[in-house]
Protein backbone atom coordinates (compact mmCIF):
# COMPACT_ATOMS: atom_id res chain seq x y z
CA UNK A 1 0.00 0.00 0.00
CA UNK A 2 2.42 2.24 0.77
CA UNK A 3 4.91 1.63 -2.00
CA UNK A 4 1.11 3.06 -3.95
CA UNK A 5 1.55 6.40 -2.73
CA UNK A 6 2.73 9.10 -4.15
CA UNK A 7 6.20 10.03 -2.71
CA UNK A 8 5.11 13.74 -1.40
CA UNK A 9 2.87 12.00 0.66
CA UNK A 10 5.48 9.34 2.02
CA UNK A 11 7.89 12.00 2.91
CA UNK A 12 5.10 13.89 4.90
CA UNK A 13 4.00 10.68 6.50
CA UNK A 14 7.85 10.37 7.64
CA UNK A 15 8.64 13.92 9.01
CA UNK A 16 5.05 13.46 10.89
CA UNK A 17 6.11 10.47 12.58
CA UNK A 18 9.36 12.26 13.27
CA UNK A 19 7.71 15.44 14.86
CA UNK A 20 5.51 13.27 16.81
CA UNK A 21 8.51 10.65 18.08
CA UNK A 22 10.21 13.97 18.96
CA UNK A 23 7.37 15.77 21.28
CA UNK A 24 7.05 11.92 23.03
CA UNK A 25 10.78 12.04 23.84
CA UNK A 26 10.74 15.43 24.96
CA UNK A 27 7.15 15.24 27.22
CA UNK A 28 7.23 11.15 28.11
CA UNK A 29 4.22 9.85 29.91
CA UNK A 30 1.69 9.23 26.51
CA UNK A 31 0.10 11.27 23.87
CA UNK A 32 -2.14 12.93 25.85
CA UNK A 33 0.77 14.49 27.86
CA UNK A 34 2.80 14.91 24.75
CA UNK A 35 0.05 16.73 22.70
CA UNK A 36 -3.04 17.29 24.93
CA UNK A 37 -4.06 20.91 25.68
CA UNK A 38 -4.97 20.53 29.04
CA UNK A 39 -1.56 20.01 29.60
CA UNK A 40 -0.07 22.66 27.43
CA UNK A 41 0.64 24.47 30.97
CA UNK A 42 2.79 21.81 32.32
CA UNK A 43 4.69 21.24 29.03
CA UNK A 44 5.38 24.96 29.06
CA UNK A 45 6.78 24.84 32.30
CA UNK A 46 9.41 22.29 31.35
CA UNK A 47 10.64 24.02 28.20
CA UNK A 48 10.42 27.55 30.37
CA UNK A 49 12.92 25.50 32.47
CA UNK A 50 15.01 23.89 30.02
CA UNK A 51 15.38 27.25 28.13
CA UNK A 52 16.77 29.14 30.85
CA UNK A 53 19.11 26.87 31.58
CA UNK A 54 20.19 25.99 27.75
CA UNK A 55 20.55 29.52 27.73
CA UNK A 56 22.73 30.08 30.35
CA UNK A 57 25.18 27.29 29.76
CA UNK A 58 25.24 28.72 26.07
CA UNK A 59 26.00 31.81 26.75
CA UNK A 60 28.76 31.05 29.53
CA UNK A 61 30.21 28.62 26.98
CA UNK A 62 30.36 31.38 24.32
CA UNK A 63 32.28 33.47 26.87
CA UNK A 64 34.87 30.40 28.13
CA UNK A 65 35.74 30.14 24.15
CA UNK A 66 36.19 33.29 23.35
CA UNK A 67 38.42 33.60 26.20
CA UNK A 68 40.34 30.65 25.63
CA UNK A 69 40.45 31.37 22.10
CA UNK A 70 42.44 34.29 22.83
CA UNK A 71 44.74 32.51 24.94
CA UNK A 72 45.55 30.00 22.07
CA UNK A 73 45.61 32.82 19.61
CA UNK A 74 48.49 34.85 21.60
CA UNK A 75 50.91 31.79 22.55
CA UNK A 76 50.84 31.01 18.49
CA UNK A 77 51.56 34.49 18.07
CA UNK A 78 54.44 34.51 21.11
CA UNK A 79 55.21 31.27 18.75
CA UNK A 80 55.57 32.79 16.21
CA UNK A 81 57.37 36.09 17.19
CA UNK A 82 59.84 33.89 19.16
CA UNK A 83 60.57 32.04 15.79
CA UNK A 84 61.28 35.12 13.91
CA UNK A 85 63.72 36.46 16.61
CA UNK A 86 65.17 33.37 16.47
CA UNK A 87 66.02 32.81 12.75
CA UNK A 88 66.80 36.74 12.75
CA UNK A 89 69.22 36.30 15.08
CA UNK A 90 70.83 33.11 13.66
CA UNK A 91 70.87 34.98 10.05
CA UNK A 92 72.93 37.78 11.95
CA UNK A 93 75.39 35.69 13.31
CA UNK A 94 75.85 33.43 10.36
CA UNK A 95 73.85 35.63 6.84
CA UNK A 96 75.95 32.96 4.52
CA UNK A 97 75.25 33.48 0.96
CA UNK A 98 71.85 35.61 1.63
CA UNK A 99 68.79 36.13 -1.12
CA UNK A 100 69.79 35.27 -4.83
CA UNK A 101 69.76 39.17 -6.47
CA UNK A 102 71.10 38.45 -10.02
CA UNK A 103 73.31 36.79 -12.53
CA UNK A 104 75.05 36.55 -15.67
CA UNK A 105 77.08 34.03 -17.95
CA UNK A 106 79.85 32.39 -14.71
CA UNK A 107 78.69 35.26 -12.19
CA UNK A 108 76.07 35.01 -9.74
CA UNK A 109 75.25 37.84 -7.68
CA UNK A 110 73.70 36.73 -3.72
CA UNK A 111 72.92 39.12 -1.36
CA UNK A 112 76.40 38.72 0.57
CA UNK A 113 78.32 36.84 -1.76
CA UNK A 114 79.31 36.81 -5.80
CA UNK A 115 79.55 33.50 -6.96
CA UNK A 116 82.04 33.22 -9.38
CA UNK A 117 83.20 30.16 -12.40
CA UNK A 118 85.03 29.83 -15.75
CA UNK A 119 87.61 32.65 -14.52
CA UNK A 120 90.65 32.25 -16.41
CA UNK A 121 93.15 32.12 -14.06
CA UNK A 122 90.42 29.52 -11.74
CA UNK A 123 89.53 25.91 -11.63
CA UNK A 124 86.00 26.00 -9.60
CA UNK A 125 84.03 28.11 -8.01
CA UNK A 126 84.84 31.62 -6.36
CA UNK A 127 83.14 32.75 -3.14
CA UNK A 128 83.68 36.62 -3.06
CA UNK A 129 82.51 38.40 0.06
CA UNK A 130 80.41 41.33 -1.19
CA UNK A 131 82.47 43.55 1.54
CA UNK A 132 86.20 42.13 0.75
CA UNK A 133 85.88 42.14 -2.84
CA UNK A 134 85.94 44.50 -5.54
CA UNK A 135 84.56 44.52 -9.32
CA UNK A 136 85.78 46.90 -12.59
CA UNK A 137 84.98 46.08 -15.74
CA UNK A 138 86.32 47.60 -19.28
CA UNK A 139 85.39 47.25 -22.76
CA UNK A 140 86.95 47.30 -26.14
CA UNK A 141 85.66 46.87 -29.73
CA UNK A 142 84.61 43.28 -29.48
CA UNK A 143 84.41 42.74 -25.83
CA UNK A 144 83.39 43.16 -22.43
CA UNK A 145 86.11 42.48 -19.72
CA UNK A 146 85.47 42.39 -15.48
CA UNK A 147 87.94 42.04 -12.82
CA UNK A 148 87.36 40.80 -9.85
CA UNK A 149 89.78 41.52 -6.86
CA UNK A 150 89.35 38.91 -3.67
CA UNK A 151 89.94 39.54 0.07
CA UNK A 152 93.31 37.86 -0.59
CA UNK A 153 94.18 40.93 -3.21
CA UNK A 154 94.54 38.36 -6.29
CA UNK A 155 92.45 39.64 -9.53
CA UNK A 156 90.37 37.24 -11.51
CA UNK A 157 89.46 37.64 -14.90
CA UNK A 158 86.63 36.82 -16.93
CA UNK A 159 86.37 37.49 -21.01
CA UNK A 160 82.17 38.03 -22.39
CA UNK A 161 82.44 38.83 -26.39
CA UNK A 162 79.25 41.12 -27.16
CA UNK A 163 77.89 38.62 -30.26
CA UNK A 164 77.42 35.96 -26.79
CA UNK A 165 76.34 39.32 -24.17
CA UNK A 166 75.55 42.53 -24.84
CA UNK A 167 77.72 45.01 -23.40
CA UNK A 168 74.75 46.84 -22.11
CA UNK A 169 74.06 43.63 -20.10
CA UNK A 170 77.51 43.56 -18.27
CA UNK A 171 77.24 47.20 -17.26
CA UNK A 172 74.11 46.68 -15.65
CA UNK A 173 75.65 43.48 -13.88
CA UNK A 174 78.73 44.91 -12.65
CA UNK A 175 76.63 48.15 -11.24
CA UNK A 176 74.60 45.95 -9.25
CA UNK A 177 77.41 44.12 -7.94
CA UNK A 178 78.86 47.69 -6.90
CA UNK A 179 75.43 48.83 -5.11
CA UNK A 180 75.38 45.19 -3.65
CA UNK A 181 78.71 45.79 -2.09
CA UNK A 182 77.93 48.97 -0.86
CA UNK A 183 75.07 47.83 0.54
CA UNK A 184 76.82 45.05 1.96
CA UNK A 185 79.73 46.65 3.81
CA UNK A 186 77.07 48.88 5.43
CA UNK A 187 75.42 45.48 6.68
CA UNK A 188 78.41 43.87 8.04
CA UNK A 189 79.28 47.52 9.64
CA UNK A 190 76.50 47.41 11.45
CA UNK A 191 76.19 43.14 12.21
CA UNK A 192 77.38 43.69 15.87
CA UNK A 193 74.83 46.47 16.95
CA UNK A 194 71.85 44.25 15.00
CA UNK A 195 73.18 41.08 16.80
CA UNK A 196 72.94 42.78 20.30
CA UNK A 197 69.55 44.09 19.39
CA UNK A 198 68.21 41.24 17.73
CA UNK A 199 69.72 38.93 21.40
CA UNK A 200 67.92 41.61 23.59
CA UNK A 201 64.78 41.08 21.80
CA UNK A 202 64.96 37.48 22.04
CA UNK A 203 65.91 37.72 25.50
CA UNK A 204 62.55 39.82 26.24
CA UNK A 205 59.89 37.94 24.20
CA UNK A 206 61.52 34.17 26.07
CA UNK A 207 61.12 36.40 29.21
CA UNK A 208 57.65 37.46 29.06
CA UNK A 209 56.37 33.91 28.01
CA UNK A 210 56.80 33.90 31.72
CA UNK A 211 54.53 36.10 33.12
CA UNK A 212 50.86 36.76 32.92
CA UNK A 213 49.25 37.69 29.84
CA UNK A 214 46.50 40.22 29.09
CA UNK A 215 44.27 37.07 27.64
CA UNK A 216 45.49 34.75 30.37
CA UNK A 217 44.61 37.44 33.25
CA UNK A 218 41.49 37.59 31.35
CA UNK A 219 40.31 33.70 30.87
CA UNK A 220 41.14 32.98 34.98
CA UNK A 221 38.68 36.21 35.58
CA UNK A 222 36.38 34.46 33.47
CA UNK A 223 36.75 30.96 35.21
CA UNK A 224 36.82 32.46 38.55
CA UNK A 225 33.57 34.39 37.88
CA UNK A 226 31.64 31.58 36.26
CA UNK A 227 32.45 29.38 38.93
CA UNK A 228 31.02 31.76 41.37
CA UNK A 229 28.01 32.72 39.47
CA UNK A 230 24.68 31.19 40.99
CA UNK A 231 22.92 31.35 38.14
CA UNK A 232 23.04 27.98 36.44
CA UNK A 233 23.26 26.35 39.30
CA UNK A 234 20.14 27.82 40.65
CA UNK A 235 18.65 27.29 36.72
CA UNK A 236 19.26 23.22 37.05
CA UNK A 237 17.35 23.37 40.56
CA UNK A 238 15.01 24.16 38.74
CA UNK A 239 14.84 22.30 36.30
CA UNK A 240 15.34 19.43 38.49
CA UNK A 241 11.99 20.50 40.12
CA UNK A 242 10.61 20.99 36.95
CA UNK A 243 11.40 17.57 36.12
CA UNK A 244 9.83 16.54 39.60
CA UNK A 245 6.43 18.33 38.28
CA UNK A 246 6.81 16.43 35.67
CA UNK A 247 6.91 13.15 36.78
CA UNK A 248 4.47 13.51 39.27
CA UNK A 249 1.60 14.67 37.06
CA UNK A 250 2.97 11.46 34.12
CA UNK A 251 5.06 8.99 35.45
CA UNK A 252 7.43 9.66 33.60
CA UNK A 253 10.81 11.95 34.49
CA UNK A 254 11.95 13.65 31.43
CA UNK A 255 15.53 13.46 30.73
Amino acid sequence: MIAGLPLLLVLAALVAAGAAGRQLHRYPGGWKFAFGGAYAAARHDLDTARNTLRTLERAAQWELSGAQNAVRKADSTHRREVRRAEEELAYLREPGRGGYRDEIRDLSLYEHVLVASGTDDWSGDLHLPLHEMSIRADYSAGESHVYLTGPDGRRHLLTYPHTELAEEYVRRFVLDVQNAIATDKAFQRDRPRLIREAGAELRRLRSSATGPTEEGRRLEEVTARQSGDPRIPRARQELDAAHARWQALTGRRPR
